[in-house]
Order: C-alpha cells, then sequence, then structure tokens
C-alpha cells in the first residue's frame, strides 16, 4: 500500500492517492484543481479507481470531481454537512475566480462519524472535524491522517468563510486530531506534512504552543 502525493493548481493543493499496486486499485482524495497529472498516473498505471473521498466540499478540493466521476465511474463519498457548499459550488467558483466549472455530481454514499471503511484490504475511521467547514472530515488511518484544511504544519484552517466556526474548529483539533497518536503523520489539504506530536506542542493556534486567540469575523 502507498500513499501517493500531487501540489496542483494555483492554490497548491494537496491531492493523494491511495494504491494497491499489487492489485492496482486506488483510491482518490479530494480531485481538486488542475489535477490532470494525477488522472495521468491513473491512467498511465492502468489503476482502478474503486472510490473518491471528500474532506470537504470547498471548491478548491472539488473542482475536479465532475471529470474524476466521468472517468472512472466510482462512488463518491462526502459528509452530508457539506452538501449546501457543494450546491453553491459554481457560484463559489465564479466569486473567486474560476468561472466555467463543471458542477459537481451528486453524492452517491455519505459520511459519518466515527465510521469505519475499507480500503484496498486496510481500512480507516472517519471523524467529523467541523471548523473550517460544516462537513469536514478527517480519515484516519493506523498511522497518518488525511486531514483536508482542519489542521496544517504550524497552522490551522481559515475559519471566517460562509459556515465556518471558529471554536469548533479548535474544538475539532483538540478532540479529534490531538487525541491521536503523536507519531501520527498529518496529510493537509495544503502545506507540508507534520505530526500530531509536533502540532501539540508547537502550533500557535491551539495546542501547548498556542498563543493567537481565534475570534470570529
Amino acid at each position: 500500500m502507498r500513499l501517493r502525493h500531487w501540489v496542483c493548481g494555483p492554490l497548491d493543493n494537496n491531492i493523494y492517492l491511495l494504491e494497491d499496486e499489487a492489485t492496482a486499485r486506488c483510491v482518490l482524495f479530494d480531485p481538486g484543481i488542475a489535477i490532470e497529472p494525477v488522472f495521468q498516473h491513473i491512467d498511465d498505471n492502468g489503476l482502478t479507481v474503486e472510490r473518491i473521498l471528500l474532506t470537504h466540499a470547498h471548491f478548491d478540493h472539488i473542482y475536479g470531481l465532475a471529470e474524476a466521476k466521468r472517468r472512472y465511474a466510482c462512488p463518491i463519498h462526502m459528509h452530508p454537512d457539506d452538501e449546501e457548499v457543494r450546491a453553491r459550488f459554481l457560484t463559489i467558483c465564479e466569486n473567486w475566480g474560476f468561472p466555467g466549472a463543471d458542477a459537481p455530481p451528486e453524492i452517491d454514499e455519505p459520511l459519518s462519524h466515527g465510521q469505519r471503511l475499507e480500503l484496498l484490504g486496510t481500512s480507516c475511521e472517519v471523524r467529523h472535524t467541523p471548523g473550517h467547514a460544516p462537513g469536514q472530515v478527517a480519515f484516519v488511518f493506523d498511522n497518518f491522517a488525511i486531514v483536508g484544511d482542519t489542521l496544517f504544519q504550524r497552522s490551522i484552517g481559515r475559519y471566517d468563510l460562509p459556515g465556518s466556526d471558529p471554536q469548533a474548529l479548535l474544538r475539532s483539533i483538540s478532540e479529534q486530531l490531538y487525541t491521536l497518536p503523536d507519531e501520527t503523520v498529518v496529510y493537509p489539504g495544503h502545506g507540508g506534512f507534520t505530526t500530531i506530536g509536533e502540532e501539540r506542542r508547537f502550533n500557535p493556534y491551539v495546542g501547548e504552543g498556542a498563543r493567537f486567540r481565534l475570534q470570529a469575523d
């Protein structure tokens, strides 16, 4: 099993592909903007995409969702609390200067907090981590977690967007992420990788090293 990673698009989105090289199966996470290199890798290696998992529905994380669904015809999983965000995709894209996007398809299977997913012979736990987005989730594996835009290396997700909540964000990090083992590798939606232990000690917004106070806009 291998977790592959690409940085794509003008917002430097991290896009992840969990790949079982022995069986040529894979799971795609957050198909965002300009992800043609990811599609190229999938197609060049004859991979079968079994599922598409969304950490949340902000436009930069689902910009390529329609094309991914057309190409691979696999189920899409998302937390239902982000349905309103997904439904407003085209308007949000225009507001951010990304007109002409394809409307995202409907979600096939909803995610729920505490749910366990069987993925390519391994399993992960879904943890609902609202604050940056209402339906934000983290996918927690044995020694790593794909966390979307909740927690970054020495930073946290934006909490000034429609549907965001700074206090919910702090609770999500403290109760759902910082309760993971220190050695858990954190794979965020943007920026560099880190670990739970490092962020608990040194993150300036939440944890032992916190020195900034969050305020709602």
